[in-house]
């Protein structure tokens, strides 16, 4: 019994020490916080926060947090997100996936071990709502010259 226990322990600190362990183990936690716990949200694009809290994992050499994690708080805040919307959900009922093309990090000042902070997305852009606006109004029309409106889509 002591041996299994002792072998636990070492493939958990292999696992952990090895592997970004973390990681695998953050991103389906908040995936089932977002789903279970916090309220569904229905606009794509309306701003959530996502909070956390700097980790022994996620330092360096110089005991402040890795800027690669800053990126990997950001996908994780992103799964939480899309997990809210329900967009992770339609996701996987139709096989795909969901791939960050490009992404851009503004690095404010550093975070020591145990420090909570927020992830938040930026503002968008006035040209993006523009388009955004646009395209509503326009697939609005569509569907009334299509004889659609008449159909209540799911909110």
């Amino acid at each position: 019994m002591l041996g299994l226990a002792v072998a636990s322990l070492a493939v958990a600190l292999a696992y952990f020490a090895l592997l970004d362990g973390w990681y695998l183990v953050r991103v389906p936690c908040a995936v089932l916080r977002a789903r279970l716990l916090q309220p569904r949200v229905r606009d794509l694009l309306a701003e959530q926060r996502y909070a956390g809290r700097v980790l022994p994992s996620d330092l360096d050499l110089l005991l402040h947090m890795n800027n690669a994690r800053y990126l990997r708080e950001a996908d994780v805040a992103r799964a939480a997100h899309l997990a809210r919307c329900g967009v992770l959900g339609a996701l996987r009922a139709l096989g795909a996936r969901a791939v960050l093309a490009a992404s851009c990090a503004r690095y404010r000042r550093s975070l020591r071990l145990l420090e909570p902070f927020e992830v938040e997305p930026p503002e968008l852009p006035e040209d993006l709502r523009h388009w955004i606006a646009y395209n509503e109004t326009s697939s609005q029309l569509l569907r009334a010259e299509s004889g659609l409106s008449d159909v209540v889509k799911d909110q």
